[in-house]
């Protein structure tokens, strides 16, 4: 006599127990960077200081999430980031998305508050606001969060739920610099996700919002 096991399989690399869990693991560890590490690394000199927290953010952003895709989605990560996928087009509406933002900081500084640019800055700055900030963040939000999450719902709901989570990553560090409460700061950092979510989008190209992302933080640093 037969007996039939009623065993249900999961889609395969669809388990999303093991990507919550990411995600738990991912925000953990990145608060106690910014809560408590942050702190040992700001007692070396400005150029080490700056380089070990681009090698954290490497570490904690880049690597878990290249292995994430390669390993369990067992796909080429290049593939899945869309970063060999309209390239030149990403790039392009990625400067010129950038240029039209600039102009906008420019009228903002120059005509409206009569100030100007500041270039002076650390070179913490540079590297890890303007250079290091785009190519990381996006990776993990938009390349690889937001597609998950778009597996399993109408696209402007992942985008909602992965800008809602771009917001909550900044949590720890204004948590640090005594900035949780400023309301307009929730409200900007949630719309600029919806923002490169759906750049994202349009363009299919991951360069396109590292290239906006990158140049949004760098006109807001030299503001």
């Amino acid at each position: 006599m037969e007996t039939k096991l009623n065993i249900k399989i999961e889609p395969k690399n669809n388990n999303i127990k093991l990507f919550i869990c990411y995600l738990l693991l991912f925000y953990f560890v990145w608060a106690f960077k910014e809560l408590w590490l942050v702190k040992y690394i700001q007692s070396f000199s400005e150029a080490v200081s700056a380089f070990l927290t681009a090698l954290v953010k490497i570490s904690v952003w880049i690597v878990p999430a290249w292995l994430y895709i390669k390993y369990y989605l067992k796909t080429n990560p290049i593939d899945y980031l869309k970063m060999n996928i309209n390239v030149r087009k990403g790039l392009f509406l990625g400067v010129i998305l950038s240029i039209l933002l600039g102009l906008r900081f420019a009228l903002e500084v120059y005509v409206i508050n009569n100030q100007t640019f500041n270039f002076t800055l650390p070179l913490n700055s540079y590297l890890n606001v303007f250079l290091l900030a785009g190519i990381t963040e996006e990776i993990v939000f938009r390349g690889l969060i937001l597609q998950e999450i778009s597996k399993r719902m109408s696209f402007w709901k992942a985008n909602f739920i992965t800008a809602f989570l771009f917001l909550v990553i900044h949590y720890a560090i204004w948590i640090y610099n005594g900035e949780f409460f400023d309301l307009w700061g929730h409200i900007y950092v949630f719309l600029l996700g919806l923002i490169f979510g759906f750049v994202y989008k349009k363009t299919g190209s991951l360069w396109s919002v590292v290239v906006l992302h990158s140049f949004h933080n760098f006109f807001v640093i030299i503001i």
